[in-house]
């Protein structure tokens, strides 16, 4: 991309944000991977390069906000990609059938999450007839075990994919690999033969492991996790469940940045509707003012236009609100599942506490760094404004003892007992720094 830049070779700039862009969403960080499609767009609004490369820009946009679970603002992209990939020429190497199958097997995935599993079947079909190959086989076949449970269908469909693999296709990459066993894996598990099961989504992992798509490895570590649990191998099923939440809860932090970014962009489009509104009254006032000294018929006309203009730009500019207010919602509903996890006494609290307020545990460790997790558990609980009798509750200790713990951390952290524990952590971090 450098050298692209030193020539001022837009095109090249372009596919290179789109390459590190590809690898961001991979990773599941969202966040930067938005940040390199909204420079490539920048770039294709002011030099339009080719029906090609837009439409694998709006494709990678949908791909994005599907994985941020943002299903209307990927649809909507999606929309984009499937215009501009239409109108590429056919070529010997097959691009327009290529893209389009990739741009219809999104699609699908974003109806998933639409709760529309009869359209996603269409388009995961469609996608294939576009462009037969072995991840589209594969994507129908994980609709049978997962969505319309159909297990022979499923199993027609892996074995179609499945030839890709033993004849080495070129189009058998370690992504299609680890999806085909993956398949497989979740086949045999449902068919309940747990050792089938464990070497096929082993198989997967191995594969998904060197593409890295953080997505699918979630899905792998579940289906392992499970696997292990029904081998009665305890050990394997933590080791897969410690990934699995790990990996997830990586995910979730990544799809709230993502979040954020989303709605400061939803308002600037609004922002420039905005001018753009106030551009087009001041242009037809004008154009009024000089028209009605020529004919007044004219005037009433444009008027009119006009009118209809302000409408639709205030309808389009009342869906844009609606869509931030519901994407800020998502964010508050962080901390009503912080407090849901406490009062469940979930494993998962901390993690996802620390998530949603780093600064907590960040500062109690720059006090104290012998500080354990118990203690970071404990001092959370009391930060969300818990009573001593609530910790009680969830934690399943006696009121007392609750106590006793509260007098070892106020040593730990060089407090007096007169110290109110509640007022001196939120003095620490307040919920406006986090």
């Amino acid at each position: 991309m450098r050298q692209a830049e030193k020539q001022n070779y837009p095109k090249g700039i372009v596919w290179g944000h789109l390459n590190i862009a590809n690898r961001y969403y991979n990773y599941g960080r969202f966040n930067e991977s938005l940040k390199e499609l909204d420079a490539a767009e920048k770039i294709t609004e002011r030099n339009f390069i080719d029906n090609n490369t837009s439409a694998t820009i709006y494709g990678y946009y949908s791909v994005v906000y599907n994985m941020m679970k943002l299903y209307d603002l990927g649809l909507k992209y999606n929309d984009k990609a499937i215009f501009y990939g239409k109108k590429i020429e056919d070529s010997p190497d097959r691009r327009r059938n290529y893209l389009l199958n990739y741009i219809y097997n999104e699609r699908a995935y974003l109806f998933y999450g639409k709760k529309r599993k009869d359209s996603a079947l269409v388009y995961l079909y469609k996608s294939n007839k576009e462009f037969e190959n072995p991840v589209a086989y594969a994507c129908i076949a994980l609709h049978y075990l997962e969505h319309q449970p159909n297990q022979d269908s499923a199993y027609v469909n892996l074995e179609k994919a499945m030839v890709y693999v033993t004849r080495n296709d070129k189009h058998a990459t370690n992504q299609a690999k680890s999806l085909i066993y993956c398949g497989y894996g979740h086949y045999y598990l449902n068919q309940d033969n747990k050792e089938k099961a464990r070497e096929y989504l082993e198989k997967s992992l191995e594969f998904g492991l060197k593409k890295k798509n953080v997505e699918r490895l979630v899905k792998i570590y579940k289906l392992l996790n499970e696997t292990y649990q029904k081998l009665g191998q305890p050990e394997k099923e933590k080791l897969y469940l410690e990934k699995y939440i790990f990996l997830k809860d990586s995910l979730e932090n990544s799809q709230t940045k993502g979040i954020e970014r989303s709605i400061k962009k939803i308002e600037e489009e609004k922002n420039k509707e905005k001018k753009t509104l106030r551009k087009t009254i001041l242009l037809y006032s004008s154009i009024v003012g000089f028209l009605s000294l020529v004919l007044l018929t004219y005037l009433y006309y444009q008027n009119k236009k006009k009118k209809k203009a302000i409408l639709e730009s205030k309808e389009i500019i009342s869906q844009k609100e609606n869509e931030t207010l519901e994407l800020k919602s998502r964010i508050v509903d962080a901390h009503e599942e912080i407090m849901q996890l406490a009062k469940s006494n979930d494993i998962g609290f901390l993690a996802k506490f620390q998530e949603v307020y780093p600064n907590v545990s960040k500062k109690l460790l720059e006090l104290n760094p012998e500080l354990t997790q118990s203690n970071l558990v404990f001092c959370a609980l009391i930060w969300l404004g818990f009573s001593s009798k609530d910790i009680a509750e969830f934690t399943f200790m006696q009121h007392r003892s609750v106590q006793i713990k509260k007098s070892r951390l106020r040593k730990k952290l060089n407090l007096g007992s007169d110290v109110d524990l509640y007022h001196f952590l939120k003095s620490l971090v307040d919920d406006k720094q986090n």
